[in-house]
Parts: structure tokens; C-alpha cells; sequence
């Protein structure tokens, strides 16, 4: 990830799609997922400031295996459109340092998620 005191880059960050596995997908089977990934936003931000056109916004998805017990996930199968070898290292590895919570039902969970960097006008 990229040192916390890097500045953050003007960028909005939103969640665009996540999908749980043989899950509902409901609200209430998102939300653990939700609340750990969204306090690194800041993380995931800095984490632009590597890609190679910074002018140009993107997606970004990940998959996600959570333990029953929650804690870090394994991380694979990244992919973007958003060029830089740099920044995708990046996002790979704050997605490594998350802790997330427990999973809905406590069992091991596969979730696809994916954000969307919107460049901000200076």
C-alpha cells in the first residue's frame, strides 16, 4: 500500500458492484463487507497517485475469500483498465492489509468487489 503519508489524490472513490458468492446479495450480507472496506477508501485513493494517467478515471475489481472468523482475506484476481503496474501492486496490497469482519452466517466467504475512481476538478 502506499505510505500513509502520501498526500491523497483529488479522486472520488465509490463502491460499484459487489456479489457474494452463493449469497443473497442483500443488504443486511453486504454490510460487514461494506463497513471494512470503506474506512480504507483514503488507502485505496493513494494508491492513484500511482496510476500512470491520473486524469482519467476507472474501475477497479477484486476478488475476496473471507474466513468464517472474518480477518484478512486472500486477494486474487484483480483487474482494471486504469494502466499502471504501480497502482495495481497498490490496490492489491491494501486490499491485503484490510481486517474485515465477520462474514453474515460465519462461514467462509467469495465476494467480487469493485470501485470506481472519478478524477476531481483542482
Amino acid at each position: 500500500a502506499a505510505p500513509a503519508e502520501a498526500p491523497i489524490p483529488n479522486v472520488k472513490v465509490v463502491n460499484i458492484g459487489m456479489h457474494i458468492g452463493g449469497g443473497k446479495n442483500d443488504a443486511p450480507e453486504k454490510a460487514p463487507i461494506k463497513q471494512s472496506v470503506e474506512p480504507h477508501f483514503d488507502s485505496l485513493k493513494r494508491c492513484f497517485a500511482l496510476a500512470e494517467d491520473q486524469t482519467k478515471g476507472g474501475d477497479f475489481g477484486i476478488d475476496l475469500r473471507i474466513e468464517g472468523a472474518g480477518g484478512k482475506a486472500k486477494v486474487s484476481h484483480p483487474r482494471t483498465a486504469i494502466k499502471g503496474e504501480a497502482f495495481e501492486t497498490c490496490m492489491v496490497k491494501a486490499f491485503e492489509a484490510i481486517e474485515f469482519l465477520k462474514p453474515k452466517g460465519g462461514v467462509a466467504t467469495m465476494v467480487s468487489y469493485s470501485v470506481r475512481f472519478t478524477p476531481q476538478d483542482r
